[in-house]
């Protein structure tokens, strides 16, 4: 074999290893871009489940936020109810009264109470002692007079109407959470008007 057919052989099986390698190499290549586009795929839907999740916790924060219980003026109070088809809770209170206090703190604080008062209830709050001007009846008088016209003699008081003013009931001194519940239930629910409320605590 002459030297040019010796050069063209070492130039064939050189040729042939870079074809081989090339190959490999092409391999390897593909293997890399379906590695990359996995990742791209995972990391694009890993971003989107983080976002889905940051606007569900996001929702949950909304959800659990706490309700404000809104009080209202007397004669305003009144007409809302009335417009509203509500009954009207009045919590008659002093400012040396420290269970009227603790009922405000404990017991208008709780969620559940502030729930079914905002469902069914148009809440009222009466300063007894103050001079500030009602309107009762067309008359213009002070809150201290209208808690001597609802014969409100200790403090806390809470008086319940229907949303035409009519008179309920009176619930007299501190309630708890426990006591207080199923008192708003029987009169927002309307138990009232067809049973006493032990045989309504006797039903539950």
């Amino acid at each position: 074999m002459c030297k040019v057919d010796k050069v063209i052989k070492k130039i064939k099986n050189k040729l042939k290893g870079f074809e081989a390698g090339m190959k490999i190499f092409s391999a390897r290549r593909n293997e890399i871009m379906v590695l990359v586009i996995l990742l791209v795929v995972v990391f694009f839907f890993g971003l989107k489940s983080y976002f889905k999740m940051g606007e569900q916790n996001a929702e949950a924060v909304e959800e659990i936020k706490p309700l404000t219980l809104n009080w209202l003026f007397y004669t305003e109070g009144l007409a809302l109810a009335e417009k509203e088809n509500k009954y009207v809770l009045i919590y008659f209170y002093t400012d040396e009264c420290s269970w009227c206090k603790k009922m405000i703190d404990q017991t208008y604080s709780d969620e559940e109470v502030k729930k079914i008062l905002s469902d069914k209830f148009v809440a009222v709050k009466i300063n007894a002692r103050s001079e500030n001007k009602v309107i009762e009846n067309g008359e213009e008088i002070s809150e201290k007079k209208l808690a001597t016209l609802y014969q409100v003699s200790g403090y806390p008081t809470t008086w319940f109407l229907e949303s035409n003013h009519s008179q309920v009931a009176p619930l007299p001194g501190y309630v708890d959470t426990e006591q207080f519940i199923p008192v708003l239930n029987y009169i927002g629910e309307g138990w009232y008007k067809t049973i006493s409320f032990k045989e309504y605590m006797e039903k539950i």
